[in-house]
């Protein structure tokens, strides 16, 4: 396979749910900040704590807003979540424990301490991702907005389906 940070192939690579969660996160961090993906990644519903219990100061996941500014855009951190929960879904968030490196990429100042559930789950570990390849036979994993990522351009498939075969096939 090739280096996920350079990775910018559209060719969907076919794996097994065992093999995917076999794979380590690389650190490239664009799902821990919806600026990382220009808006494109966003949390969803926020609980109105913003999971203020798991992080050391204050609210873990922070709401943004893009400001315009002379045909450009900047984000700038929501003071408050807004009384109309709608108004943020999707929320375009950062994440206050995304600790970024010098390489462009980033890690978690809270791995191995309690997460959000959907950062425990992404992308391989969810419920609905075994249900789906269950019902399917195939689950496309959501990285699409993040070329950068260790399972970008990856579907899930069940053992035995024969375009692992043909996997197999392109790398002798």
């Amino acid at each position: 396979m090739t280096d996920a940070a350079t990775r910018t192939s559209s060719a969907t690579r076919f794996v097994t749910l065992d093999e995917a969660r076999a794979l380590e996160c690389n650190g490239c961090g664009d799902c821990c900040d919806s600026r990382r993906t220009d808006g494109f990644w966003t949390w969803g519903e926020l609980p109105e704590d913003q999971y203020r219990g798991l992080s050391l100061d204050g609210p873990l996941i922070i709401p943004l807003e893009r400001v315009a500014r002379d045909g450009g855009g900047e984000w700038r951190d929501r003071d408050r979540l807004p009384s109309d929960a709608l108004e943020l879904s999707p929320t375009r968030f950062r994440c206050s424990a995304f600790r970024p490196r010098a390489d462009g990429g980033g890690l978690c100042g809270l791995h191995g301490s309690p997460r959000p559930p959907r950062c425990g789950e992404f992308p391989v570990w969810g419920a609905g991702l075994a249900e789906e390849l269950a019902e399917r036979g195939e689950a496309r994993l959501h990285t699409g907005a993040f070329p950068r990522c260790t399972w970008y351009g990856m579907s899930v498939v069940r053992d035995g389906d024969p375009r692992l075969e043909q996997r197999a096939s392109l790398t002798r």
